[in-house]
């Protein structure tokens, strides 16, 4: 026999892989526990208040059916209105052109062509800038400041076939309708012969 001492041995080494695994999921087991005592404590709560805000109404609905006929239909009538006033306000600040954006077609007759005039009526510039006319022919510049404005004759816009090579519009083209694209978003408008 030898008298030498064991080698020390760390807990860690000692432990098998299985106990490892086990207070891995031991862990994950607890974060579980919790978030389950959690969310039954918050459906607990709003269960409570939903069925007190249905039992208020209830009885709310209740009361307003057993008020005389005319006090119901008074109350429709200013109800009516009220969805109304606010249905007009919420049409106001609808904005059909949120860019700003101001089209014009001018005509020349000698030489005899067509010039799309586009303005930004924004406060912010544009960015990106993308012109199309007639959904086929497209013209792009990289940036249009606020107040600015692009006076293009119509056979600077083109279209790109597969093979790569611009057919340019004719200075005769009819326009139709015009969509301006940029990073502040997009608008579309028909132009008037």
């Amino acid at each position: 026999m030898s008298d030498a001492p064991e080698p020390s041995r760390s807990p860690a080494s000692t432990a098998p892989p299985e106990t490892k695994d086990a207070s891995a999921s031991g862990g994950r087991a607890a974060v579980a526990r919790t978030l389950s005592v959690a969310t039954r404590a918050v459906v607990s709560w709003t269960s409570r208040i939903y069925g007190e805000l249905a039992e208020q109404g209830g009885q709310a609905v209740r009361e307003f059916r057993a008020r005389p006929e005319h006090s119901r239909w008074r109350a429709y009538a200013v109800g009516s209105y009220g969805l109304i006033v606010v249905a007009t306000l919420l049409f106001q600040f609808y904005d059909p052109n949120p860019l700003g954006a101001v089209v014009r077609v001018q005509r020349v007759d000698i030489p005899r062509s067509t010039y799309l005039f586009v303005r930004n009526g924004s406060r912010k510039p544009w960015k990106g800038v993308k012109l199309t006319l007639n959904g086929v022919y497209g013209y792009s510049q990289e940036l249009l400041p606020s107040g600015g404005n692009l006076m293009l004759p119509v056979d600077q816009f083109m279209v790109v076939d597969a093979a790569g090579v611009p057919s340019y519009a004719t200075p005769s083209l009819e326009l139709r309708t015009v969509h301006v694209d940029c990073d502040r978003g997009s608008f579309d408008t028909e132009l008037k012969p």
